[in-house]
């Protein structure tokens, strides 16, 4: 069986957002298609629902981070209900089923010496009001609030994940990465230092230890989620026979460093405890590009997001992938979802005029298939356009229409004639 994971999300107010529908619509698509070639494949999905974002939010209307945080994946479970996807949702970090692991992996490393905590000069973020790892720092700035930070004398919980550089660096030659994440994680690793897990924030998992009024970061909870999506276990963290290594896991290239490199320092402790039989957590990480819009990064600040319940979700996945090569992202163009439009109908004019033409859907396939593996995503639907132009003009069997829509249904699940 396949696993294929997706980095899942936080549910913020705002929703999904086109980032999102590129990762889930078209990765639901790869999984599909596997499918449909005869593999099992398992598509997990979860929130990472703890976080600074929901309370802040709650501060300022005076509500509660739990209620803000329900309403906003009870939206996101509407949109991705929407989307038409396949995936199966197994955890929200939030839940105390899942705080109940975290705080079990905490104890697990203070146990074997691996979380201590210190007196020292941390990186202090007035607006967040929390303490924040070296990592979240950009140029002396929040990398979250663009805050100057300060540094302050704290005592504060700290992960060893400096017990693991060497073993972290060397296996850099062999991950099946992005080339620029391997370079990133490289340099990252030349300073690492302990990780400071301590957050003064009370939206988060509360550290297990007696009189301790700190939470954890939030990337303690995203650090082994993809583990707990493998079992309902309530009273084993992974109960033998139940492991299964990440095939591909896919995501945005801005968790190259502190995320990725948490999951696999994490995963090492778990490798060292046999609680899992290998060291790296993730087989093959591929990072989807960016979509744009007149070549600027869409955002509500900036005025030109986009809200993918404008438009029609077979023709929103499809354009997406016309785009270009699914690493590279592209540029938004509504002209350009207008011709997705067009082509659908003219299929689907074209599948219901029936006859007894022969058609090489085998050949099709074939290039769809090339094309998948290769993540050249815009010449997969180029393909099917292709085809389309070439045999317009026939008139192919009920049989055979079924075929050709039941292998565009894995790139539009909505496609019927």
């Amino acid at each position: 069986m396949k696993n294929v994971v997706v980095m899942f999300p936080y549910p913020s107010g705002a929703g999904l957002h086109l980032g999102h529908y590129y990762n889930y619509a078209i990765m639901d698509s790869y999984c599909r298609f596997l499918r449909y070639e005869g593999e099992e494949v398992f598509q997990p999905f979860g929130y990472d629902a703890f976080g600074l974002p929901a309370e802040n939010y709650a501060r300022s209307i005076g509500g509660d981070p739990k209620e803000v945080t329900e309403n906003n994946i009870s939206s996101f479970r509407k949109q991705m209900e929407r989307m038409n996807t396949q995936y199966q949702e197994r955890l929200v970090t939030c839940n105390p089923s899942y705080v109940k692991w975290t705080q079990w992996l905490f104890t697990a490393l203070y146990n074997r010496g691996m979380a201590y905590k210190k007196n020292g000069n941390v990186n202090w973020c007035p607006s967040c009001e929390t303490v924040l790892a070296n990592e979240q720092v950009k140029e002396g700035c929040c990398d979250r609030c663009s805050a100057k930070v300060e540094q302050k004398e704290m005592n504060q919980w700290y992960f060893r994940t400096t017990y693991y550089k060497d073993r972290l660096i060397k296996a850099l030659d062999k991950l099946d990465y992005p080339e620029g994440t391997i370079k990133q994680q490289r340099k990252w690793l030349e300073n690492l230092q302990d990780w400071c897990v301590s957050r003064q924030r009370k939206w988060g998992c509360p550290i297990p230890v007696e009189g301790e009024t700190d939470t954890l970061d939030t990337f303690v909870d995203s650090s082994f989620y993809f583990l707990r999506y493998l079992t309902d276990s309530d009273t084993e963290f992974l109960p033998a026979g139940s492991y299964k290594p990440v095939d591909l896991y896919v995501g945005g290239s801005e968790h190259a460093c502190m995320h990725l490199i948490y999951a696999r320092f994490i995963h090492y402790f778990l490798c060292d405890m046999g609680i899992v039989p290998q060291e790296e957590p993730f087989n093959k990480v591929v990072h989807q590009g960016m979509i744009t819009r007149d070549g600027a990064k869409m955002g509500k600040s900036k005025g030109n997001a986009l809200n993918p319940d404008d438009y029609d979700p077979d023709e929103l996945r499809m354009f997406l992938m016309f785009l270009g090569p699914y690493t590279d992202g592209g540029d938004w163009n509504e002209k350009g979802i207008k011709g997705i439009r067009r082509f659908i109908g003219r299929m689907k004019v074209w599948l219901s005029q029936t006859g007894e033409d022969v058609v090489d859907i085998e050949g099709l396939k074939t290039t769809v298939r090339q094309h998948m593996k290769s993540w050249k995503l815009n010449k997969l639907v180029s393909s099917f356009m292709e085809f389309y132009n070439d045999n317009k003009s026939k008139k192919v069997s009920a049989v055979d229409a079924q075929r050709i829509v039941d292998l565009l249904k894995n790139f539009a699940p909505g496609f019927a004639i």
